[in-house]
């Protein structure tokens, strides 16, 4: 188990107050284990590939003219890779000593291993919640009706944030957070790459997706705990990054539930529901975007 090769892929963009930890940790759990590290950077142009090419000269740097968004750039990194395991990573990452052994010990547990995701906590040590349904209809529902906030721990109302769930134990779960996705090079050759017109929302589950629909399962394993600075690749451009975020539902419910649909009258019925649901994610995130516009000029 120990000898397993692993290609650890790092998205960067504009995450040079990241990058040091991020890269320094992962080196310290990659020891013991043939490895390589990819780093693909969508253009930073504040001193990231820099501080890389000077202190990490070991690393392969693929640099991009443009930033190309999160799964294209996840995509170079995995055509790029060579080794058995793939290591997918966001730059805005701490990686605790032992993680790596643990999700490779996980993935082993399992007939067929999708993506192995470990636990999450703050860079202040607060635990986080990086557990997913696949989001439904009536998943958006709850959310935009503010009932999955007022009823945090339930099933029904939270299940799209899998509310109920006891973090503090490892199972399968749909899909763990996309910051750090551990999955083998012979299920992304099954399924394919990451869906590039997800750009950066929703890729991940999309891409959870359909390793479960083939087969595979995912699984969230506590043992492996990483540290992670919620939102710190995409902080700087909140407003910006409700849209998409919103839009990249929409693209992904429009995907996925009409395939959940019987052909006949009942897909006919249904056919409206995405745009439905379309219409109000764009009302929704009107007041998001223009709370965090303004929060960022004060």
């Amino acid at each position: 188990m120990d000898r397993l090769s692993v290609s650890a892929i790092v998205i960067s963009y504009n995450g040079a107050r990241f990058i040091a930890d991020c890269l320094t940790t992962l080196k310290a759990d990659l020891a013991g284990h043939p490895h390589e590290i990819i780093v693909v950077d969508n253009h930073s142009t504040d001193g990231a590939i820099e501080h890389i090419a000077q202190h990490h000269p070991d690393v392969i740097l693929i640099r991009n003219d443009i930033n190309l968004g999160f799964a294209r750039a996840v995509n170079q990194g995995i055509k790029a890779a060579q080794h058995e395991y793939l290591w997918i990573l966001n730059q805005d990452i701490r990686i605790r000593s032992g993680c790596l052994a643990a999700l490779l010990a996980c993935a082993a547990k399992l007939d067929r291993p999708g993506v192995i995701g470990p636990r999450y906590v703050g860079f202040d040590g607060r635990p986080q919640c990086p557990c997913r349904r696949f989001p439904r209809y009536h998943h958006l529902l709850f959310e935009l009706t503010g009932l999955a906030y007022l009823f945090p721990r339930s099933r029904l109302f939270n299940g799209w944030k899998m509310g109920e769930f006891d973090h503090a134990v490892s199972a399968p779960v749909d899909q763990p957070m996309g910051a750090a996705m551990l999955v083998s090079r012979s299920a992304i050759a099954d399924v394919g790459p990451m869906d590039e017109s997800f750009g950066i929302f929703f890729n991940d589950v999309d891409f959870c997706r359909r390793l479960q629909e083939a087969g595979y399962g995912n699984y969230y394993c506590v043992d492996g705990v990483i540290e992670h600075y919620v939102g710190g690749s995409v902080s700087r451009r909140k407003a910006r990054m409700v849209w998409l975020s919103h839009i990249a539902m929409f693209r992904y419910l429009k995907k996925w539930e009409r395939r959940r649909q019987a052909n006949g009258l009942v897909r006919m019925l249904c056919a409206p529901l995405p745009y439905i649901a379309g219409f109000f994610l764009i009302l929704a995130a009107i007041p998001r975007s223009i709370y965090h516009y303004y929060r960022a000029s004060i």
